[in-house]
């Protein structure tokens, strides 16, 4: 295994989680030697003293919002997997297009609960980390997001449900963008970078920042980590409610107030799955 080193960006004390271990988007959760003890000493992870800082917990919610998306994005591609594939019955293709679309509406709550803090905590904990870990630092180095996209332009008749949830996807994505960022502008589009040219290089430092960790990973293991995730989400939550004031936006707001139940419907997707053991 080979965990990215992060001293450049991260201190011992503000790195509240472990490592996000994952394969690369295109490796399924494997079989590989030990996997059916893979996660036998499985340590749940407490939630992290947060010294009761906006700063601190602004950070927490920044790094977990994005190990639960990239969860999501993985759970995305399973789904979207299936969709493409010519020897599934078009009613099963369907309904894994409604389960991609409602990872989508989770992965919006998950940006609202990410970006939960105020414009000037963003500006001083969050995007002075990125800009110091590379000036043009960008989401769109998030190599499993990538490959949702590149999945779900294959689609020939995306349904209704999942067209609309992708657009409500834009949209949040949008309106938390100019929340935090009143000018607009993204660290990217400051340093006149091309999200069409992302190289293995920038994938690989997204990785870093954000503690993930690509190696060989069985679905238990997977399993285990995303529930860990959503539950700290949720004591997190009934600590601080999420209470991001977005005006006549109704549609957001009901969002915002559901990110909960959008966790809890998480949950349940992923206690689903099938488990490797072998």
């Amino acid at each position: 295994m080979t965990t990215p080193s992060t001293e450049a960006v991260h201190t011992a004390h503000d790195t509240p989680l472990p490592f996000l271990r994952l394969p690369m988007p295109t490796v399924p959760f494997g079989q590989h030697d030990g996997c059916a003890t893979d996660g036998a000493d499985h340590v749940v992870v407490p939630i992290p003293r947060l010294r009761h800082s906006e700063q601190s917990r602004a950070w927490f919610r920044w790094l977990l919002g994005h190990h639960l998306s990239v969860g999501v994005w993985r759970l995305q591609i399973e789904q979207l997997t299936t969709a493409l594939d010519p020897r599934i019955d078009p009613e099963d293709a369907a309904k894994a297009q409604y389960a991609a679309a409602a990872l989508y509406d989770i992965y919006s709550a998950l940006l609202l609960y990410s970006g939960s803090c105020t414009q000037a905590v963003y500006a001083d904990v969050i995007r002075a980390r990125l800009k110091a870990r590379h000036p043009a630092f960008s989401g769109t180095w998030a190599r499993d997001y990538e490959h949702v996209l590149g999945l779900s332009r294959q689609l020939t008749g995306p349904t209704t449900t999942f067209k609309r949830a992708v657009r409500f996807d834009r949209h949040v994505h949008m309106a938390v963008g100019r929340r935090l960022v009143p000018a607009g502008k993204s660290l990217l589009r400051e340093t006149g970078g091309d999200p069409r040219a992302t190289t293995e290089e920038d994938r690989d430092r997204f990785d870093e920042f954000f503690l993930i960790s690509r190696e060989p990973v069985c679905d238990n293991t997977f399993t285990q980590q995303l529930t860990d995730r959503i539950q700290l989400a949720l004591d997190d939550i009934a600590t601080v409610p999420v209470t991001v004031d977005y005006g006549d936006d109704e549609d957001i707001n009901r969002l915002q107030a559901d990110i909960p139940a959008q966790l809890e419907t998480l949950s349940s997707m992923v206690s689903g799955r099938k488990v490797y053991l072998s």
